[in-house]
């Protein structure tokens, strides 16, 4: 599987340094928007501090270039509504970087094989939002 790591924390790649994967690392985002246009990569890790607030957004970016590329944004104790904003976008899951040393490898075989990567909690926020908008378009 080809892995691509946006980065420019340095979080992630030393976990991915054994991985058997192809797994490339890119802390520029545009350099990293063209390579899964070009690549198409099975996964993509994102750190949302890269891009902050935006981050939904250019999940969509690269959805956009590579739809079949499975996203999971890594972040610091985000709050919900960050995360729920990303999933909405079209990323696959969530992970806390606090505990990514201890998940990566499960989080990695889940998303290969088609599942989320998200915690009951997020579930249920991804369901109230989902409710929300769901209501608001029945109003019109």
């Amino acid at each position: 599987m080809k892995i691509h790591v946006i980065d420019n924390a340095g979080q992630i790649e030393p976990l991915l340094l054994m991985a058997e994967a192809e797994v490339a690392f890119y802390i520029d985002e545009i350099r990293a928007l063209n390579a899964a246009e070009q690549d198409k990569p099975g996964l993509i890790l994102l750190n949302y501090a890269l891009r902050g607030a935006d981050t939904a957004e250019y999940t969509g970016l690269l959805l956009n270039a590579s739809p079949a590329s499975n996203i999971v944004i890594i972040g610091d104790d985000l709050a919900t509504e960050q995360v729920v904003n990303c999933i909405m976008a079209g990323a696959k899951g969530y992970q806390n970087s606090g505990s990514l040393a201890v998940y990566i490898n499960r989080m990695i075989r889940a998303v290969a094989a088609g599942e989320a990567w998200l915690s009951r909690k997020l579930v249920a926020s991804l369901l109230d939002a989902i409710h929300k908008n769901y209501a608001g378009q029945d109003a019109l």
